[in-house]
């Protein structure tokens, strides 16, 4: 059966989220033969999406009604990832507590991560769905570890890699507890002494984690250096690309990722990253990172700088933050029109 004519909005969703009813949008391949098993354009059965599961596929595309939410998740998936910053925040307690790490605790909590959270589209949906981005460290840590996750999924990170990445983000931000909290909250404007002592975090996090000798050298390095930047313009030691962990380039595009959010949309962070910021970070890293953020908002409703709302219709390899949009009936090429500009997702 095709596709009836009906207004949608082209999403990924996980395979387990579908439901009978919704749009393939997509065609279903035989990873192996590379044979076609279901076209685009048909409605999803129960028997199709059986059909899909049998062939490797875990997300697909699909449309839903426009008046649907665009990151539509289970209610439980989005408990869990404030269930998870709860028990970081109890795990490696506050400045005030001053009580020793539960390391098996946090240890354990990421490896339930990586195996609750198999669904990409969940992860990216949590941190998106976070909406007071006046986080906390914890939430800030959580959302972190989701995003280098990603990072690590994407480039094919065997399990146990996957395991220390969301250690090192979870754990990234720990020597901030030891830090004045107008410190931690103040961020921009700081004095020349404030600034110093804000750039001592990562070594603060360091040094209260070098206590415990089981913890892995590739998650301390990573604790250490997620503010060191592959040009040399990181802190708190200035290294460059070959002396900076993989782990660590995973943490600090995350950790920016999240920061960003708090000042602009998903198409300004982008153009920031791959535009401004390109040659701080890993280029394979940070160009796998924002092909695939991206390629979650095509249908997503856009206000331009017309003052007109249009759709996302397709992203643009070339220029990721200027897709081509539907304006009603009519598709407009961000990149052919550079006076237009997008101001808002909705």
């Amino acid at each position: 059966m095709s596709m009836p004519n009906v207004d949608v909005a082209k999403i990924i969703m996980p395979l387990s989220e579908c439901t009978p009813g919704m749009i393939l949008l997509q065609p279903i391949v035989d990873i192996d033969t590379g044979s076609t098993i279901i076209g685009k354009d048909q409605l999803l059965t129960e028997e199709s999406l059986k059909r899909i599961k049998q062939f490797k596929h875990t997300e697909i595309w699909v449309g839903i009604s426009q008046s649907e939410s665009m990151w539509k998740i289970g209610e439980e998936t989005l408990k869990a990832h404030k269930k998870y910053t709860e028990l970081l925040k109890d795990i490696i307690g506050n400045k005030e507590s001053s009580l020793s790490i539960k390391l098996d605790e946090i240890e354990a909590l990421a490896r339930c991560i990586v195996k609750e959270f198999v669904y990409n589209f969940d992860l990216l949906a949590c941190v998106n769905l976070m909406n007071d981005l006046n986080k906390d460290i914890y939430t800030h840590s959580i959302n972190v570890a989701f995003l280098a996750l990603l990072i690590a999924r994407w480039i094919d990170y065997n399990p146990e890699k996957l395991y220390k990445v969301v250690l090192a983000g979870l754990l990234h931000d720990i020597g901030k507890l030891d830090m004045p909290a107008y410190l931690v909250d103040k961020i921009h404007d700081l004095t020349i002494k404030e600034r110093i002592e804000f750039r001592r975090h990562p070594i603060y996090g360091y040094e209260k984690l070098c206590k415990y000798s089981e913890l892995d050298n590739e998650v301390l390095k990573a604790v250490l250096t997620h503010h060191e930047r592959c040009d040399g313009s990181g802190f708190p030691l200035n290294l460059t690309e070959d002396r900076i962990n993989d782990i660590s380039k995973m943490i600090s595009i995350a950790d920016e990722y999240d920061n960003l959010r708090k000042k602009y949309h998903i198409f300004e962070i982008v153009k920031v990253l791959k535009c401004d910021m390109i040659r701080k970070f890993d280029i394979n890293m940070m160009l796998e990172f924002c092909n695939n953020v991206i390629n979650y908002y095509i249908g997503e409703k856009v206000v331009l700088s017309t003052e007109e709302v249009a759709e996302v219709a397709f992203i643009q390899p070339h220029a990721l933050h200027r897709p081509i949009v539907k304006v009603n009936d009519k598709y407009v090429d961000l990149y052919d029109n550079i006076k237009i500009e997008i101001i808002k997702v909705l």
